[in-house]
């Protein structure tokens, strides 16, 4: 499903950012962002992390691309954002390192994004767990980042869900109108990171 999200300032064209954990493709266009589901590589063949480009695009490539193939810049392999004739694997961590998108939305975003625009990947395939005070780990790292770099934390990132990462949550979520809860689940996440590719926008 797509979400719209309200308008943010941006002087420059086209961006698209992939967010592998939680399988998201933002797109950052006119004053705008929307999101889409997509599906991801596999672990054994993950989705190539890093700052690409799209090099080259293609309209009906046929087979497993479905409607629309756009290449990455990626130096080591074929990679692209593509459309799918698998629309059930939306959201899965499936592919060999490509990104897919439903057809009808690889359609819409093929015709939005010119060769050359960037294309920022980040994130692996993991089990989202449910972070609440107390919680260790690379995954409350990942949050106390992102909420330092959108301004609500300004504590050490180390990984530990304290009592400053809590309250930094409950402000973000108020100011995101969600429950104002300390508890960051998978929506939550996502949430985070949507209005973190804004705020760099």
């Amino acid at each position: 499903m797509k979400k719209a999200v309200p308008p943010v300032s941006q002087t420059s064209g086209p961006v698209i950012n992939v967010h592998v954990d939680t399988r998201i493709l933002t797109l950052i266009i006119q004053h705008s962002l929307t999101v889409y589901p997509v599906a991801v590589g596999k672990t054994s063949t993950p989705t190539p992390p890093g700052h690409w480009k799209i090099v080259f695009k293609s309209v009906n490539p046929g087979g497993p691309f479905g409607a629309r193939w756009m290449r990455l810049s990626v130096p080591w392999g074929s990679y692209g954002i593509h459309g799918t004739n698998n629309p059930k694997s939306i959201g899965k961590a499936v592919s060999h390192g490509c990104i897919r998108l439903y057809n009808e939305d690889v359609v819409v975003v093929y015709r939005q994004v010119p060769v050359g625009t960037p294309v920022n990947i980040d994130g692996v395939v993991r089990k989202i767990r449910t972070l609440k005070q107390g919680c260790k780990g690379d995954d409350v790292r990942q949050v106390q980042s992102l909420l330092q770099d959108l301004g609500e934390y300004t504590a050490s990132v180390d990984g530990w869900f304290g009592p400053l990462t809590r309250q930094a949550v409950i402000r973000f979520k108020r100011a995101q109108e969600l429950k104002a809860t300390g508890i960051v689940g998978k929506d939550t996440l996502k949430a985070m990171q949507i209005a973190h590719d804004l705020s760099i926008s």
